[in-house]
């Protein structure tokens, strides 16, 4: 295990620049998630930390290192890929095995290694098949023994879970966090999916356009998010916003459409600076609840449901406005149906519509 420090890391492709001085210092034993869309930079900045992809400027150190010019088996990282990256020709006993021989391992120390791994797995039942007669889970369980094995600095993660079906995917993400919980090893995982950042993540680094755009623990990037890409791109469904006007008297929020929001005291000073100005509302989808017709209540239509088992999702139409809330499955939502409905207001978020940046 060792700490991991981004330095001011860019990288460009010719002309075409696709990291822009990233800076993320991992601790020993921390597990950092790097999340956001496709073409974001995640999965080149894992490439180029595992030496797949050269650095072209910053540093990158491993145990207070530079490794910028260490060539991949150099750098003592273990690299767990999305497409498994195992031998069809080898059983799983020599593909869990095989880097370890690669280095020279005595064979005895390589043998209780593999079963050491495969005993943590759950797949000792599987060492003498191979990669073809598994399923994806066991294929992907495999390629974690390899890398386990390995016991290095750092474990690298490259969207694991992608090629696993839904169930697949809530299981394994148990396991690795099981195994994070029980060796603390120094991990970076690359995922575009933010419930696996959100449920995996000791800090996530949520990244646009080559920048991170937050780095913070998952409560931080759920309930304080800086802008609105972090706040749309977070949460189940994400974040509902909608245009508002702040009250000349700073103590409401007006959305379009007519539909006026009181401000708790508590949070009215944070809006004297905005007083009048057009800005962006945003509210999770749980605090948006079913309420009682009263002087807090709003009048809202029900445009859709989608029932989940647990829960149920209703697209409401509130003024102008349509937002998603999350509700129980007996609140008996129907479309077309007009309920009262109320807004937790404690828990609203102003943005500034030009910037997307957040006013608290």
């Amino acid at each position: 295990m060792a700490q991991l420090d981004i330095i001011g890391v860019t990288k460009a492709f010719g002309p075409v620049k696709v990291l822009h001085g990233i800076d993320i210092a991992v601790a020993d034993g921390e597990f950092l998630v790097l999340v956001g869309p496709s073409g974001c930079g995640k999965s080149t900045l894992l490439r180029m930390i595992a030496g797949l992809e050269s650095v072209t400027g910053g540093e990158l150190k491993i145990g207070g290192a530079v490794v910028n010019d260490l060539p991949p088996r150099g750098r003592d990282i273990a690299m767990v890929f999305q497409d498994y990256a195992l031998y069809p020709h080898k059983s799983v006993r020599d593909n869990i095995g095989f880097g370890l021989r690669m280095r020279n391992i005595a064979t005895d120390d390589i043998a209780r290694r593999v079963d050491d791994a495969a005993k943590i797995l759950q797949i000792t039942h599987l060492l003498d098949r191979k990669p073809g007669q598994l399923s994806g889970g066991q294929r992907q369980r495999v390629a974690m023994g390899r890398a386990i094995v390995r016991d290095p600095k750092v474990f690298l993660f490259d969207e694991p879970l992608s090629n696993l079906d839904a169930q697949l995917r809530a299981e394994m993400r148990v396991e690795i966090k099981k195994l994070h919980q029980r060796f603390r090893n120094t991990v970076v995982y690359v995922t575009h999916d933010q419930v696996e950042a959100m449920t995996l993540a000791d800090r996530i680094a949520v990244m646009k356009g080559g920048h991170v755009e937050q780095l913070g623990t998952p409560d931080e990037i759920y309930n304080h998010p800086r802008t609105t890409f972090v706040a749309g791109f977070t949460g189940s469904p994400p974040m509902n916003f909608a245009p508002c006007t702040i009250g000349e008297d700073g103590g409401s929020i007006i959305l379009d459409g007519g539909a006026t929001l009181a401000v708790p005291k508590a949070r009215q000073a944070q809006l004297q600076a905005a007083r009048g100005k057009r800005m962006t509302f945003g509210i999770r989808p749980e605090h948006i609840t079913i309420s009682a017709e009263d002087g807090n209540s709003l009048q809202a239509e029900v445009i859709l449901t989608e029932p989940l088992g647990s829960d149920t999702l209703g697209l409401l139409k509130i003024g102008q406005t349509e937002m998603t809330g999350r509700f129980a499955p007996d609140a008996g939502l129907k479309p077309g149906a007009t309920r009262a409905v109320t807004l937790a207001m404690s828990k609203f978020h102003l943005f500034d519509p030009e910037t997307g940046v957040s006013l608290q």
